[in-house]
């Protein structure tokens, strides 16, 4: 009995591995097919449509090349709306960074205090805007801005997405090999997994609240 159950959880883990390299390397290829610029974002937005299907239906087999290549033509177009702002927003920040650097010494501080600030914002949109995008339909700015709300509506789910991906980093830097295999797959299951957890939580204190509303 125990052997049988150790001779699953192997197999499971090995499917997983294999799952998770397989789908790492159709979004490095599917990002050469759009030129990288233009092919991040769409394979991204499949990646992450892969990795939701896999969590929310965990014993369903998911089809996992047709669904990202349906995927990443189907959003090509919009998920690159989110591409280009990402790019956009990141090089301002960029030019702001080198503003800081040349600006005299009494306004450093609070410029880089304010910086920081932002970043830090931005980086939490970064965290959340592809896990949304793929479970929610909305419009592109509510995108961006369910991103940051939600982010800060689930501290504990934010943080823990930081952690993850500082130590994933750590892996990577020690062992590059994982890197073609398992860097940015492994990343979008880690943020996938934590914003599905902080999307039920959102969605449980609205369902809470109607209850309420209702019965009063």
């Amino acid at each position: 009995m125990r052997s049988g159950w150790l001779e699953g959880r192997i197999y499971g883990i090995c499917e997983w591995i294999t799952r998770l390299a397989y789908v790492n390397i159709l979004w490095g290829l599917f990002t050469l097919v759009g030129a990288i610029f233009l092919g991040v974002a769409p394979a991204t937005v499949a990646l992450f449509t892969v990795v939701r299907k896999w969590l929310l239906f965990s014993d369903n087999d998911v089809p996992i090349f047709k669904t990202f290549f349906n995927t990443y033509k189907k959003e090509f177009l919009r998920a690159n709306k989110i591409g280009l702002f990402i790019g956009l927003v990141s090089y301002i920040l960029y030019i702001d960074f080198l503003y800081i650097a040349n600006v005299r010494e009494a306004f450093q501080l609070a410029f880089s205090v304010f910086l920081f600030v932002i970043l830090v914002f931005y980086a939490i949109m970064l965290l959340y805007i592809f896990p949304i995008y793929v479970h929610y339909e909305l419009r592109f700015l509510q995108y961006i801005k369910y991103s940051f709300f939600i982010g800060m509506a689930n501290p504990l789910m934010t943080l823990t997405m930081f952690l993850s991906i500082i130590l994933l980093t750590v892996l990577f830097i020690y062992i590059p090999g994982l890197i073609p295999f398992f860097s940015v797959s492994l990343v979008s299951v880690v943020l996938m997994w934590c914003a599905l957890r902080g999307f039920r939580k959102i969605e449980e204190k609205q369902n809470a609240i109607h209850r309420s509303n209702s019965k009063a």
